[in-house]
């Protein structure tokens, strides 16, 4: 009986989102959650609101707890029924899921409120940890899975070119103190006090509260900025290109298995389930599911590309 309500359960908060009406109910309402709690603390800084209705926010706090606590619970429960963990002791299972990315947003959704349970807390602080509930929302939308994929697949390209440009802003931070520091030693006096401008500079958002005098600090700066233009540019180039080439791979990975259960020239109920679980698994949406196998039943009929009419 445990074995069957934990079935049901795995189902319900990991895989029926797109086919039950209650797994898609039980998402909205937890989206709105914690879209609400956020917006609770945010109103909550103001004096003026937060002091006169703090039971009010305090009873509140207590239900959305209550709640993301129960969630927690349940996923740490049932999360021996993923695939991944097929086979290992069910204490295993829940230990290794418990120190995932996403078992560890729903602990920090929790963590703030039982910690102020029993530590003294700056409420500036706690208010912040309150407000990383917002990661809890990668549960609901599947695309942020596609993002994760990317800055993983980029993890390496992009951190070499974080370094280098860290290289740049501390060889910049020098040389505008060993060029500055005599005229502007409140600003340049040392290369920690430079690191502000060079950080400024190098990025090119240019606050304009630190600018230099000498003429060989401004040919200086003159190139920190051109270089900057180019380099800050280059995370965001592969990020975009990696995205480009991720959609391209899952949608031609789904082509694949949409050819291979067209072979018999059409697809069952089996067969279907199964497209449907992967587009879901790839962040693919059911109308491009539909419209793929539509249009390779179609090339199947008539022998030719749908897309570019040529014979296939």
């Amino acid at each position: 009986m445990n074995s069957k309500w934990r079935v049901r359960l795995y189902n319900l908060l990991e895989t029926d989102q797109a086919r039950s009406r209650l797994a898609l109910y039980l998402n909205h309402f937890l989206i709105f959650l914690i879209l609400a709690n956020v917006l609770a603390v945010i109103i909550e800084s103001e004096p003026s609101i937060g002091r006169p209705h703090s039971g009010w926010f305090w009873r509140f706090e207590i239900f959305s707890v209550t709640v993301f606590l129960l969630e927690y619970l349940a996923r740490l429960w049932c999360c021996i029924e993923k695939a991944e963990y097929q086979g290992m002791p069910a204490w295993r299972a829940r230990l290794k899921y418990a120190v995932t990315p996403m078992a560890l947003v729903d602990l920090i959704a929790i963590l703030p409120f039982l910690l102020s349970l029993f530590l003294t807390l700056d409420l500036r602080y706690l208010r912040l940890l309150r407000v990383m509930r917002l990661m809890k929302l990668t549960h609901y939308f599947q695309g942020f899975n596609v993002f994760l994929s990317v800055i993983q697949k980029e993890l390496k390209s992009i951190t070499g070119a974080l370094v280098v440009m860290l290289v740049l802003i501390v060889i910049a931070a020098s040389l505008m103190y060993t060029l500055e520091s005599q005229r502007q030693p409140e600003v340049f006096g040392s290369i920690p006090r430079s690191l502000w401008w060079a950080v400024v500079t190098m990025t090119t958002v240019g606050y304009g509260d630190v600018t230099p005098l000498t003429t060989a600090g401004r040919v200086v700066a003159t190139f920190i900025m051109l270089i900057g233009v180019g380099l800050v540019a280059l995370p965001a180039g592969m990020l975009a290109a990696r995205f480009g080439e991720e959609l391209r791979e899952r949608k031609r990975s789904l082509h694949l298995h949409i050819e291979q259960a067209l072979a018999d020239g059409q697809v069952d109920e089996a067969e279907y389930q199964l497209l449907k679980d992967l587009a879901e698994k790839l962040d693919i949406s059911d109308e491009d599911l539909e419209k793929n196998i539509a249009l390779l039943k179609q090339s199947n009929r008539t022998g030719r590309c749908p897309l570019c009419g040529h014979q296939t």
